[in-house]
């Protein structure tokens, strides 16, 4: 008895030990720019040498991703082709694997083959080195081909021939009790190599160059194993998604800026943030954000908006790509967690600063939201997964957090017992024993939250920071802080958050009532009529993005009071029905286009009468 709880005592701490220091191994995705330009080669060479000479922190596995966005990728620049595949077949202390998802062509094949691995996604393709309708390869480039990849892979050179070579009839023979590919042009020379060639049907006939797909080039042999996503790469071969990023900056000098996001995230906001983000970098050259987020309220559909917006720019920034560091200061909720994951990496706080009562930072708490949203968790597991998939966070976790009956367990492989990961039970148990459950993250009946610590280890945040100050975020991107600048918003995005102060928001509606009572009063003398009409158009102009569906309701309200309100003027003169009628619905209008969300609760429902009165008390004071 003694024994077997010493045993399962070791197990545990062998476990936990594993936990503590984060789940998968070490590795770096890099992605080749598509087309590939001048000094993408350098940047490349540069980004993954710096990361082998980064100590305990050097990637046991490098991914080049061939398609990057899903891209068709081809180049007919041989020398830097031959410069990066030079470089990757000198890199023995990593493991280097090549994932192509997409048609690949050109002399992109020579890197890519001259990796340790091939993975390919259903939809890759690899092959048509050279132009089909023509065009050869040269004597030199050829030589280049057989050295890099023919002294690599000498079973399947044949089948790289055929991606340059026209006049290849390729084959299939045996030797040494392997498949063996060859020039069936050759085969008396190739049987004097010990080949065995019992079928002398041409896999590929003479005439046409090769252009295989996946499948293919799996049964070939060269390809060691499929994958959707590099996300599903990494689960593939037990790498630490918070590990698994690259480096948009690839050794350039960071050019950053900091954007604090603190108000209810609407529509209007995300489009503020990013055009705000846009001018940094265009007008500013920035290539390094810092976005804090205290936004834990708010549209998750406009949330995940921003985060797509954050992620294209991330994609399509110009030399080399723009980086985006999530920074949570205290928790991540609701709309902060989607924002989050539209980030290049993830840093949270423990908030030791705040004293031992506050509990640590956590990310993901959704309960509160998914109860007064009105959205089903499934909506907002689809609109948080599509972008985890993207970025390559944890998919497993993400849904965690929002759908209650789900149950994740963290599991260790059988074979491998440094890899472990989550899985759920289904996966689990579809593994048949390959994988064996240590531990649950989350059980059925509850949403997953996570501590900064546990967010970090199971690979959803990068790095965690001790107390809640943005100079140890500073430090830990190795950024001097007299450098970092505010990214300001522009003069329209300005004039809009200055008219939607409250008090200005007042003035002009003040303004606009006096302007349209002495308007009805003295009729004809028109500059009070244009006054109010300005004031009314600034309000609804600077509240309209906010919630469209409800400000077009406001807007057609406000503009049937004032017609019921002209109709009590001067078709009906007097105080009856229609003028009351319309002021009302004035009011109506404008407590409707200056709210930031439809009432749903009993407090949302005070806040709207407490805007009515207001507004009610403006008009009131127009009017005396």
């Amino acid at each position: 008895m003694i024994a077997r709880w010493c045993a399962l005592l070791v197990l545990f701490s062998f476990t936990a030990n594993l936990f503590a220091q984060g789940v998968g191994e070490t590795g770096l995705l890099v992605p080749v720019p598509v087309p590939l330009k001048s000094g993408d080669v350098k940047r490349i060479i540069d980004r993954v040498n710096k990361a082998r000479d980064d100590g305990a922190a050097r990637p046991s596995k490098v991914v080049f991703d061939f398609n990057p966005n899903g891209a068709i990728a081809s180049s007919s620049d041989y020398g830097e082709c031959y410069t990066l595949a030079k470089a990757i077949s000198e890199w023995k202390d990593v493991s280097t694997i090549a994932f192509v998802s997409r048609p690949t062509t050109g002399h992109l094949v020579l890197p890519a083959l001259c990796c340790n691995e091939l993975v390919m996604a259903p939809t890759g393709k690899l092959g048509e080195v050279i132009d089909p309708k023509g065009g050869a390869l040269a004597p030199d480039e050829m030589v280049a081909y057989q050295i890099r990849i023919g002294s690599q892979r000498p079973g399947q050179y044949a089948i790289v021939r055929k991606m340059f070579d026209r006049n290849v009839k390729l084959g299939k023979g045996v030797k040494d009790k392997g498949a063996f590919f060859l020039d069936l042009n050759e085969k008396d020379q190739s049987v004097k190599q010990g080949v065995t060639v019992n079928d002398t049907k041409p896999i590929l006939e003479m005439g046409v160059l090769g252009l295989f797909t996946a499948a293919q080039l799996e049964d070939f042999g060269l390809v060691k194993a499929k994958a959707d996503s590099t996300a599903d790469l990494a689960r593939l071969y037990g790498i630490n998604p918070s590990t698994f990023r690259d480096d948009p900056l690839a050794g350039r000098t960071p050019v950053a800026f900091r954007y604090t996001l603190s108000d209810a995230i609407t529509p209007a906001t995300a489009e503020s943030v990013l055009r705000t983000v846009k001018k940094a970098v265009l007008n500013e050259k920035a290539n390094l954000l810092i976005l804090v987020l205290n936004c834990d309220e708010g549209d998750m559909t406009a949330a995940a908006q921003l985060a797509q917006g954050l992620l294209e720019l991330q994609q399509t920034s110009e030399e080399g790509g723009l980086r985006v560091v999530g920074y949570i200061p205290n928790s991540a909720k609701n709309t902060s967690v989607a924002i989050a994951l539209g980030c290049s990496e993830i840093i949270m706080s423990n908030r030791k600063d705040q004293g031992d009562t506050v509990p640590p930072g956590t990310f993901g708490e959704f309960e509160g939201y998914l109860k007064g949203s009105g959205q089903t968790p499934d909506s907002i597991s689809k609109l948080l997964t599509e972008i985890a998939e993207k970025q390559n966070f944890p998919v497993l976790l993400v849904r965690g957090m929002v759908e209650r009956e789900l149950t994740i367990k963290l599991a260790r492989n059988k074979t491998n017992r440094t890899r472990i990961q989550p899985m759920t039970n289904d996966e689990i148990t579809a593994s048949k024993g390959d994988w064996i459950a240590e531990r649950e993250i989350k059980n059925a009946g509850s949403l997953l939250v996570l501590n900064a610590t546990d967010a970090m280890n199971l690979g959803l945040v990068s790095r965690v920071i001790e107390r809640s100050d943005i100079n140890l975020v500073y430090e830990a991107l190795g950024l001097d802080p007299t450098k970092v600048k505010e990214a300001t918003p522009g003069w329209i995005d300005q004039f809009r958050y200055f008219l939607q102060n409250p008090a200005v928001t007042i003035i002009l509606v003040v303004i606009g009532f006096i302007g349209l009572i002495l308007e009805l009063k003295v009729p004809g003398t028109t500059v009070p009529g244009i006054v109010a009409a300005m004031c009314f158009l600034l309000v609804f102009w600077a509240w309209w993005a906010n919630n469209q569906a409800v400000a077009a309701l406001a807007g057609l309200l406000f503009l049937l009071g004032l017609i019921l309100i002209l109709i009590e003027v001067f078709v009906l003169p007097g105080f009856g029905m229609p003028g009351i009628v319309g002021i009302l619905l004035m009011l109506t209008a404008l407590t409707l286009i200056t709210i930031d969300k439809v009432p749903e609760h009993g407090s949302d429902w005070m806040k709207l009468g407490a805007k009515m009165a207001t507004y009610l008390f403006a008009l009131m004071g127009s009017t005396v």
